[in-house]
């Protein structure tokens, strides 16, 4: 008897649709994504989360309407089963991105310059972590 592998839902934010389309690129490449969707802005990305609870929030920091913190707090705050992570091309050390006041905020950090690498360490980290 063999177990079903476990597939994931994403939602990839970002303002700019080149860089969408990249992410979703790599994205749809791995056997363990089964849907992804897009949203182009934080607004977008809440709703979507809310309608559709994914396994992931995949959300750059930089957004015209809001920041990716604003989005990850309000992310954090309707759904507990959704990791965010934000992603972005500045460094995750200048940025706090993982504690404020020893809570920790995001699920993980994603970084441009190394996307295809990172963006497959986010899916095994959240595999890993709906096996337990």
């Amino acid at each position: 008897m063999t177990t079903k592998s476990k597939k994931l839902n994403v939602v990839v934010v970002d303002d700019i649709a080149s860089m969408r389309t990249l992410v979703v690129q790599f994205l749809r490449k791995n056997q363990h994504i089964d849907h992804l969707y897009e949203a182009s802005s934080g607004t977008d990305a809440i709703q979507k989360v809310k309608e559709l609870q994914p396994d992931i929030l995949l959300v750059d920091l930089r957004l015209q309407d809001m920041s990716g913190f604003e989005v990850l707090k309000e992310v954090k705050a309707i759904s507990t089963t959704t990791s965010v992570y934000l992603f972005s091309a500045y460094e995750v050390e200048e940025l706090g991105v993982f504690h404020k006041n020893g809570t920790v905020m995001a699920d993980g950090f994603v970084h441009k310059s190394n996307l295809k690498n990172e963006l497959e360490e986010m899916i095994k980290k959240e595999l890993k972590k709906q096996s337990v």
